[in-house]
């Protein structure tokens, strides 16, 4: 029994035992660990949305280079430095082109640099200094006649509010009579009509002042201009032109006889009548640009030289006129093919313009009409060969020519 009891048992473990798990093995040689080197691999999808991805950089042969036409934007400079380097242009030799190329980047580099450019260029021209280049050999080559054109112009590229009241602050201090014609340009351009009042009142300013001799020998042509301009727009000049017509009598002669609508006649009648010199001479000269076409400078002109009022020299000198010559100042555009012109100037009051001869410009159906305001003068003053007289019949024969065949 008992031996039967321990054959039991020793079956029944022997099932156990066949039935239960191994032991565990040691971790270095447990089959589990090493089963995942036979299963396929498959990558692992990164989520890198917040993040950018690594870029391989590409070789130098394959990097584009900008175009060359876009320069490399140029690192702000000190203005004050440029406007000094600008005016100590050395104006005591020509100006060669590689320091003409330095200037004008000097001044393109003020206008790229924008407002922050124009406190230094308000500065300088508040000392009311200036360079003058219009005498020097290769100035032509900066573009302009001055410094202070050239920095005036650049306010006007820049543009904006800071420029505007530079441009407003030099109209009203400057001395110089050619910046008040660059600010009415600058200043029409950025408001058209927003600153004539301005502008005019700069201008009376000015002639006040040159009237005085404040402005030392200055050329007030450019401010004569602008008083012209203002008339082309209606504004009543007239009163302002005969107050100065004594100083500056061929400035005052030439704007009148352009006023709109003959409305000058009556003063330069005056000044004819109650003149004498070279102010006769103005106005005489006027009158006879103006008589062709206008009968009360005709008769005026006509009784003066009846009464002994005009000498032989002044008949002369009004027989150009009365061949087609004009008295103009400036610049007058495109003048027709032929026009002769002879630049003059006048010392008494530094004035310049120019006298341009349109008489083979003259319409075919207005040269009769000319040789016949001819024959008048030749009937009122004395019978006689004078140069008087014979300036009339030159006239007279240049008329002649052009008449159609």
């Amino acid at each position: 029994m008992i031996l039967g009891l321990l054959l039991v048992g020793g079956a029944v473990a022997y099932k156990l035992f066949q039935h239960s798990p191994p032991a565990a093995a040691p971790a270095e040689i447990a089959p589990a660990q090493t089963a995942p080197a036979q299963q396929p691999t498959v990558p692992r999808q990164e989520i890198t949305a917040p993040m950018a991805a690594p870029v391989t950089p590409a070789p130098e042969s394959a990097k584009k280079t900008p175009p060359a036409s876009i320069p490399p934007p140029t690192p702000n400079v000190d203005a004050r430095q440029l406007v000094t380097s600008l005016a100590a242009l050395d104006l005591s030799q020509p100006i060669s082109a590689e320091d003409a190329k330095k200037w004008k980047e000097g001044l393109q580099q003020l206008i790229r640099q924008g407002p922050s450019s124009v406190a230094a260029i308000r500065e300088f021209l508040a000392q009311n200094l200036d360079m003058n280049y219009a005498g020097v050999s290769g100035g032509d080559q900066l573009g302009y006649s001055s410094l202070r054109t050239g920095l005036l112009n650049a306010l006007g590229q820049i543009g904006g509010p800071e420029s505007t009241a530079a441009m407003l602050e030099t109209l009203q201090t400057t001395i110089f009579p050619t910046d008040l014609a660059t600010l009415s340009t600058a200043l029409e351009q950025q408001s058209p009509g927003q600153y004539q009042g301005d502008i005019l009142a700069a201008v009376r300013a000015q002639l006040a002042a040159a009237a005085q001799d404040q402005l030392g020998n200055a050329n007030v042509g450019p401010l004569f201009q602008l008083l012209s301009s203002a008339a082309s727009r209606g504004v009543d000049v007239s009163a302002d032109l005969a107050q100065y017509s004594s100083k500056w009598p061929y400035y005052s002669a030439i704007d009148l006889a352009g006023l709109p609508n003959s409305a000058g006649v009556p003063s330069l009648i005056q000044m004819a009548q109650n003149s004498a010199g070279g102010n006769q001479t103005a106005a005489v000269q006027a009158l006879a640009q103006l008589a062709p076409q206008n009968s009360a400078a005709l008769n005026a002109l006509i009784d003066m030289a009846k009464q002994g009022q005009l000498s032989d020299f002044m008949v002369g000198q009004i027989a150009p006129y009365l061949g087609g010559r004009q008295n103009l100042v400036g610049d007058v555009g495109n003048l027709p093919a032929g026009t002769g012109v002879q630049g003059i100037h006048i010392a008494s009051g530094n004035q310049d313009f120019g006298a341009y001869d349109f008489g083979n410009s003259i319409p075919p159906s207005q040269i009769s009409e000319r040789i016949s305001i001819i024959d008048q003068f030749l009937q009122a003053i004395p019978t006689g060969d004078t140069p008087g007289q014979q300036a009339l019949l030159q006239q007279k024969i240049s008329l002649s020519a052009w008449q159609p065949k």
